[in-house]
């Protein structure tokens, strides 16, 4: 629940910076479009996306393969495909979704310390992403949050979040905004929207996340201390 006073915000991704998941959503997505459009056309047109949004991913690859856009009912019928994929994962390898160390603390954390607020930024589909918050603990409702569901791109994406963040709190703008995410594209996002960054390096490496511009950069969150520490110092990319 967020607190009221809160004049600083932590944007959190979750694949790959909240749980150890990231990239293994693309064979469940890759599954669930061979299910509709067929494994022949599904391996030869996958990859090299525009932007990294389950949105963007699904609405680019169907023109591929279609020359059009998905109706809405042929979104519904892959995400939710998709979704019983992803489930059923968790369910016969729950580990290829444990949480980073420490992070489930650092949600829980952040929510009780005064002057900060949270949300949560996810390139995937809501039901996907909620559901991969609901086994960490956290339900998606009661907090702001944007998903990948309409959102093309991540600018759009973090500053739907960031908006929501801010009406829930009641007030025009947070003094400081940190990102947090694992990917080179979060340290991008984050340097475009001027907001202070911090990497977590679960699958890049925190040379490539610091030489894209990350000031700061964790491989978990089990020395809470430090990572306070890091809110503090950690700034725009550059």
């Amino acid at each position: 629940m967020s607190r009221t006073g809160a004049k600083n915000l932590v944007v959190f991704d979750i694949d790959g910076t909240l749980m150890h998941s990231a990239g293994y959503d693309e064979s469940m997505f890759k599954k669930a479009h061979a299910q509709h459009v067929g494994s022949e056309l599904t391996d030869a047109n996958w990859g090299n996306f525009t932007h990294m949004t389950d949105h963007a991913i699904n609405t680019e690859f169907f023109e591929r393969i279609h020359g059009r856009p998905a109706s809405s009912a042929e979104v519904n019928d892959i995400k939710s495909t998709f979704f019983g994929y992803i489930k059923a994962a968790h369910k016969d390898a729950p580990e290829k979704f444990s949480p980073v160390k420490g992070s489930i603390n650092a949600v829980n954390q952040l929510l009780e310390t005064d002057g900060w607020s949270i949300c949560f930024a996810s390139g995937g589909w809501g039901v996907s992403s909620s559901f991969k918050l609901s086994t960490l603990g956290i339900d998606a409702n009661q907090h702001p949050s944007a998903f990948g569901d309409t959102h093309r791109d991540r600018l759009s994406l973090v500053k739907s979040a960031i908006t929501a963040a801010a009406d829930a709190e009641k007030i025009d703008a947070f003094d400081k905004i940190v990102s947090i995410g694992d990917a080179i594209w979060d340290v991008e996002t984050a340097k475009i929207l001027n907001l202070a960054f911090i990497g977590v390096s679960t699958w890049v490496t925190p040379s490539a996340l610091r030489a894209a511009g990350a000031s700061h950069v964790i491989d978990h969150y089990e020395d809470y201390g430090q990572f306070s520490e890091f809110l503090d110092l950690a700034k725009v990319p550059v």
